[in-house]
């Protein structure tokens, strides 16, 4: 692929990709997706990933896609859709957990982005906002998730009036993890991605799985769910016995693949 404006490296067991379109405010497009979307499908089955990190340089994490390909293709919806579906199904499904750091403008695809990644950490000054109503298309990939994760009304509001909101009220509504001040952004994520990596991928991978799919049930049968694997992997799996015998013995558990 050529003119791809992502750069990729993987280090003490984090897998960075990095959108790098300044001038555009980090919009995405569909070149970058797909090689996004490839370096995923490779890092899902590497041991030295454990977890995968999205940022990005500049003022701001992602304006969306890029409006000018619409224009080029005549306005064709669907190879964008497409391609941003692929990117948040390889996101959702691979084993390893997701982080993004959000900074400065989150808008439109950039948005969904946020919303199909495992652990989202903002800036307070974040702007974060889904401006499509405003360009006369009709979101299909933020409304099931919303309304899932911030209720109906204010899946009204962001939706319907693309005003946007800041990381700090994003915080407040459950839309990401954490907001933190912008200064201390760097740091926090820095210190998330510390903690995951430290931990079992075994552990993670049954976790994040689970986690996902009790999503879409009952709660008594999510309960039912979680449990069964849980109980399965402390029977099979050596993570049980080696996180135990770690902390007795204080010191630190030496995970197996």
């Amino acid at each position: 692929m050529t003119d791809v404006n992502a750069e990729f490296s993987v280090a003490d067991g984090v897998a960075r990709i990095e959108i790098r379109r300044e001038a555009k405010l980090n919009a995405i497009d569909m070149e970058t997706k797909l090689a996004m979307t490839d370096r995923l499908r490779d890092y899902r089955d590497r041991d030295d990933v454990r977890v995968v990190l999205f940022e990005s340089a500049g003022d701001a994490f992602c304006a969306g896609g890029d409006l000018q390909e619409v224009k080029e293709r005549d306005y064709a919806l669907e190879p964008f859709t497409e391609t941003w579906d692929d990117l948040f199904t390889e996101m959702r499904t691979m084993p390893q957990p997701t982080v993004a750091k959000i900074d400065g403008h989150t808008y439109g695809g950039g948005f969904d982005f946020l919303l199909h990644t495992d652990i989202p950490v903002a800036a307070d000054d974040a702007q974060i906002g889904q401006p499509e109503s405003a360009l006369g298309i009709v979101n299909h990939f933020s409304p099931p998730e919303l309304v899932h994760r911030v209720g109906l009304p204010t899946t009204m509001d962001l939706l319907m009036t693309a005003e946007p909101i800041s990381g700090e009220r994003a915080d407040e509504i459950g839309l990401v993890s954490r907001s933190v001040p912008a200064d201390e952004l760097d740091a926090a994520v820095e210190s998330i991605l510390d903690a995951l990596a430290a931990k079992s991928p075994r552990v993670l991978k049954k976790l994040k799985r689970s986690i996902y799919a009790s999503a879409e049930m009952s709660p008594t049968a999510a309960k039912s769910q979680v449990e069964a694997v849980s109980l399965e992997a402390a029977r099979t799996d050596p993570d049980y016995r080696e996180g135990v015998d770690a902390q007795l013995e204080r010191r630190d558990p030496e995970w197996s693949s």
